[in-house]
């Protein structure tokens, strides 16, 4: 697999990525697809392992005899820099899977990284790496969808992704939660095409929402969907709010959480009630939301992914790092999740600033329209590639 790497970074330009796919279509497959020319194009070392037909739909045309009879067939295209190598891989069990997990195997000394798409895929892709020593293994990034835990079938297979995986992505909190506590990257998966057809409207007035949270008349509400779980993000939230408190008492600020997490608990005990946060149903995020005067978008928001979150067109600001703000791109100024000052002072810019407020939302609502789906998936991706090599099993 050969590519001009002058546009990647050093530490990735190098590295050696296997694309392991059953289908082309869907949320996942339509990711693997986008990131596996998206990469290729950017100058990494990319190849792409499915069947047949799938790679035809990619617009290969693979070979069609093993290379001297030991390895699985294999095409390259060079205007799209990618390796095509021909293997059965479905969505399901199927009678190839035993020759399939053995052309893996020995594809693996040519591989750095595999990113296997889909469940059975990273099953098999994590089954590959047995009998390889630790320091031929390549890292494995899968990218899971829903399936059901129930299954003698998917329960094996998430075990065997559990045992050698670097990072899971789930296409739901589920399936982020099911391998959470046993793989070192766990989060939620990126898609490249969220479906924007039906956009967020909250069901619930402005007024009926600030008098459902006993928000007083002339307060300003600030609100955030973060995931009410220890963590920098929660602690620098609870304590902006107190800190704007103290020292902006010109200002009346109600702080709302409409996250769901294990501290809910202690945030019911400790705040509400002592300082100016209330705990919002879960239920209805939306609605408080769409009311808030300032909205506060972390890492770690649920099922709330930040393109569902900008089209409510509220002023914005992220709290986390540069990958956490990257899909806001210009719509929303980013502060350190731990810097409790300077989230302070971005909050009450806004709340001094009517004009900026409007234009914020705008630009957040824009944001939605404006930004390449393909291109922040792939630029997350290598972020995820980075830290999977770091924690390599």
């Amino acid at each position: 697999m050969h590519a001009d790497h002058g546009q990647v970074e050093p530490a990735l330009a190098q590295t050696r990525i296997l694309h392991v796919l059953a289908e082309a279509q869907g949320p996942v497959g339509e990711v693997a697809a986008s990131a596996a020319q998206a990469h290729a194009g950017s100058g990494l070392k990319v190849g792409v392992a499915a069947r047949p037909s799938v790679l035809e739909e990619l617009g290969f045309a693979p070979a069609t005899s093993p290379r001297g009879g030991t390895s699985p067939a294999m095409g390259y295209d060079r205007e799209r820099d990618l390796a095509a190598v021909s293997l059965p891989v479905r969505d399901h069990v199927a009678l190839g899977d035993p020759g399939t997990v053995l052309d893996l195997h020995r594809l693996y000394r040519h591989v750095d990284l595999v990113h296997a798409h889909g469940l059975h895929a990273a099953a098999l892709a994590g089954t590959a790496m047995t009998g390889l020593p630790a320091s031929r293994r390549p890292a494995l990034v899968a990218t899971v969808g829903r399936f059901r835990p129930q299954s003698t079938l998917d329960a094996a297979s998430a075990a065997v992704v559990a045992r050698t995986a670097a990072a899971v992505l789930g296409t739901t909190a589920p399936v982020v939660d099911r391998f959470v506590d046993e793989v070192p990257v766990a989060e939620r998966a990126r898609l490249l095409s969220p479906d924007l057809s039906t956009r967020l409207a909250p069901a619930v007035s402005r007024r009926q929402v600030r008098e459902n949270l006993e928000v007083p008349d002339g307060a300003f509400l600030v609100a955030s969907p973060l995931a009410v779980a220890d963590g920098d993000a929660l602690t620098t939230f609870l304590d902006a709010a107190v800190s704007l408190a103290e020292h902006r008492q010109d200002r009346h600020v109600v702080f709302a959480l409409t996250g769901s997490g294990r501290e809910r608990g202690l945030v019911r005990s400790a705040f509400v009630g002592r300082c100016p946060v209330v705990l919002a149903d879960e239920g209805s995020a939306v609605d408080v939301l769409a009311a808030a005067d300032v909205v506060v978008a972390t890492a770690d928001m649920g099922p709330m992914e930040p393109e569902a979150l900008m089209q409510l067109a509220r002023p914005s600001i992220v709290l986390g790092d540069e990958r956490t703000a990257r899909p806001w791109g210009e719509a929303a100024p980013r502060v350190d999740a731990d810097d409790t000052h300077a989230l302070v002072q971005r909050i009450s810019a806004f709340l001094d600033s009517p004009a900026g407020r409007v234009s914020a939302g705008f630009a957040a609502r824009r944001r939605v329209d404006d930004v390449s789906s393909a291109e922040l998936v792939a630029a997350d991706l290598l972020d995820v590639y980075a830290a999977a090599l770091a924690h390599r099993r």
